[in-house]
């Protein structure tokens, strides 16, 4: 156990104590990991491990799975986390594991481990948890969707999508899929859980990357702009183009559209006909292959992962949306991927 996870215990009991001898209508604090920013490693032939930077940006806190729950890790290859309230899902694509943990103190709540083949991403909706699996690589034909019971976390049944299983969003009592994954693809479809059904797919350009909700309209990137998507049709409505970049990274915050092409990140507002070629910065990544290996906006931060040569710890960087570098970093393991905001 970490000098660092033993001090985040201590000032968690510490506040307890005082929010119990406070007023009646302080919350008190629901764990050592509530305010800050969760940063999944996925990790190389040991396994990823989960790190956690202080909201002050002041304190990384590495391995917090591992350190909170005694155990080796979370699997191999840490893919992504979702959330449904107080519990965060993280899944493990290379040991077909999620294991559920308390978001707020990371204290192993359960595991599901049966019927997953190469999980990617989940989304929560209407009580049940919805986890893409790619299964075997050398075909999209057997990429399904797995529904999962959140009470018993048993998986009640799998559906074929019909092509890739990659990202969701959640849009008009729908989940609208991404079926490209690695720069290969170029189509959605929409999930109806009520009937349990795909659509027939909708098709973009080559490249299909990221998806993204922004007032209730989907946002998609791929190798020549956004394609702006009504999830009521599932029509294109409008679509922006990429000029000369080669984007990927589609992220939004407060009606701007943030993406990456190269080692530079750009922005543009939503409601534009084309994506800006003016980039807010280039942070001149050397990697071969892990440059921008996460992206994410949050309050007005970009947040950068680069994986560097996916041997050593990767590195963190933390720009505001001027472009200014205001945090420089390492990430606590191999190949960060993804940042989720507390």
């Amino acid at each position: 156990m970490t000098k660092f996870y033993k001090l985040l215990l201590s000032a968690f009991a510490i506040s307890i104590l005082i929010a119990c001898n406070g007023d009646d209508d302080v919350q008190a604090p629901r764990g050592a990991y509530e305010n800050g920013t969760i940063i999944l490693n996925e990790g190389g032939s040991a396994g990823g491990s989960v790190s956690f930077l202080t909201e002050d940006r002041t304190e990384l806190a590495a391995d917090i799975f591992a350190n909170v729950n005694d155990l080796p890790g979370a699997g191999l290859f840490l893919q992504s986390i979702f959330f449904d309230d107080d519990r965060a899902f993280i899944i493990s694509n290379g040991s077909n594991v999620i294991n559920v943990v308390d978001r707020f103190t990371f204290e192993l709540l359960g595991t599901i481990d049966s019927q997953l083949s190469v999980p990617r991403y989940g989304v929560i909706y209407d009580g049940m948890a919805y986890v893409t699996n790619q299964a075997d690589f050398s075909t999209d034909q057997d990429d399904y969707l797995a529904i999962i019971d959140l009470n018993t976390y048993t998986i009640e049944e799998t559906i074929v999508i019909g092509g890739t299983g990659e990202r969701m969003v959640i849009a008009n009592d729908a989940i609208i899929l991404q079926n490209a994954s690695y720069g290969f693809g170029n189509e959605l479809r929409k999930f109806d859980p009520a009937t349990r059904t795909f659509s027939a797919p909708l098709s973009v350009d080559a490249g299909l990357n990221s998806i993204q909700l922004l007032n209730n309209q989907v946002y998609a990137l791929d190798s020549e702009g956004v394609k702006v998507i009504d999830p009521v049709n599932f029509t294109i409505t409008r679509s922006l183009s990429a000029g000369s970049l080669s984007p990927s990274n589609l992220r939004v915050a407060n009606n701007q559209l943030y993406y990456t092409s190269g080692s530079a990140a750009y922005s543009v507002s939503s409601t534009s006909t084309a994506l800006s070629t003016t980039p807010i910065f280039d942070y001149g990544s050397s990697s071969l292959y892990g440059t921008f290996y996460g992206f994410d906006v949050n309050e007005d931060l970009i947040y950068v992962a680069d994986a560097g040569d996916f041997t050593s710890e990767g590195s963190i960087f933390i720009y505001n949306t001027n472009g200014e570098l205001i945090y420089d970093g390492v990430s606590g393991d191999i190949a960060p991927n993804s940042f989720y905001f507390q």
